[in-house]
């Protein structure tokens, strides 16, 4: 099937399943850390490994807010998730909702302008779509930023570029 004959529904819940699979590899190398390499200062970016993630998982949850009709003027609170277990266990929650969220969508919808506050106060509007690829974007340039703090600390990371999930998914090649 030729790009030109993928509908926007069929592309978004693709890139979804790449974005979650590329957290999940993330997220299994920082689930094998000490909690020394996972809150490491790395003087850069949110900081550390966690900050990351942290910051990776809030985005996912205010899109998902703003696609809803909200504009949350703040992330949650960072003592709401003082463990890699907590932070974790919400990404599963975050996740599915995202998973969900994607499902219901139609070609229709995801042509639709959005308008949203930032948590600065400033108003946007944008279509659905282009604030969707924006969130996976968003998410691929922080596990870069992940994948290179994990360099640093000279800790095993696997490839997670759309091109490995797709010779993943086709069998061409071994997660």
């Amino acid at each position: 099937m030729a790009m030109s004959d993928l509908a926007l529904t069929d592309y978004m819940v693709q890139l979804y399943k790449y974005n979650d699979w590329a957290n999940r590899r993330m997220l299994t190398v920082a689930a094998g850390l000490s909690e020394e390499e996972l809150f490491h200062e790395h003087g850069h970016s949110w900081g550390s490994i966690f900050g990351v993630l942290l910051h990776v998982l809030n985005a996912e949850w205010i899109w998902l807010r703003r696609w809803g009709g909200e504009s949350p003027d703040a992330f949650p609170e960072v003592e709401q998730f003082p463990t890699f277990v907590h932070l974790a266990a919400r990404w599963e929650d975050i996740e599915a909702e995202m998973r969900s969220f994607v499902g219901a969508q139609t070609e229709e919808s995801l042509q639709e302008e959005i308008q949203y506050l930032t948590t600065r106060g400033e108003l946007f509007r944008l279509k659905l779509w282009q604030m969707m690829v924006h969130v996976v974007n968003h998410g691929t340039h922080h596990r870069g930023e992940l994948a290179a703090m994990f360099a640093t600390l000279g800790i095993p990371h696997p490839e997670e570029d759309w091109l490995h999930y797709f010779l993943i998914e086709s069998g061409q090649r071994v997660g």
